[in-house]
């Protein structure tokens, strides 16, 4: 944050050489966090490097309808994320569908990530700790449900990393499989 009471915070950083850009748009920029994270059960349920599943479109089609959700949910609560990346938020659903080529080609700096990363939700359920599924796709869930609407793709998504916490659960999907999976009512 830019306020006052960060700026001991923003000088340690400084000084530690490390990159710190202060905001006043907080509020925003939590929403468009969200937005990326939403891509974490995404990745818990697939299995795979973080890397691996963004280069496969029917995952990237999984992300783009929760981050739709998400987006119609904000727009009645008449939240704007702010822009972290060099796409606007609201643009990220049509470039996660691309044919993967053409994704690969436009997104190539952001897979820039090392081969073996996983998201943390996955390691959650590597080690069977409860995960942040319920501050994450359940955020857009209440959010779209306090303002009339339904996230029917992020409550899937919850479910199924509910089912996956437990003891046996699937955490291994294809990406057609969880397509077709976040589809169904």
């Amino acid at each position: 944050d830019a306020g006052a009471a960060s700026a001991p915070l923003v000088a340690a950083l400084t000084a530690a050489g490390l990159p710190v850009e202060p905001r006043d748009d907080m509020r925003q920029v939590q929403h468009a966090k969200l937005l990326m994270n939403l891509n974490n059960a995404v990745n818990a349920l697939s299995g795979l490097p973080l890397r691996d599943q963004l280069g496969a479109r029917p995952y990237r089609t999984c992300l783009a309808l929760c981050q739709e959700e998400a987006l119609a949910a904000f727009a009645a609560a008449g939240v704007r994320p702010a822009r972290l990346g060099p796409v606007p938020a609201g643009l990220m659903p049509r470039i996660l569908r691309l044919p993967d080529a053409l994704f690969r080609r436009i997104a190539g700096a952001g897979l820039r990530v090392d081969a073996h990363a996983r998201s943390s939700m996955w390691d959650d359920l590597e080690h069977g700790r409860a995960t942040e599924i319920g501050s994450l796709q359940g955020e857009v869930v209440a959010l779209a449900e306090r303002h009339g609407l339904t996230a029917p793709v992020n409550a899937r998504l919850t479910a199924l990393v509910h089912e996956a916490e437990r003891p046996g659960g699937r955490r291994s999907w294809s990406g057609p499989e969880l397509l077709h999976a976040v589809r169904q009512p």
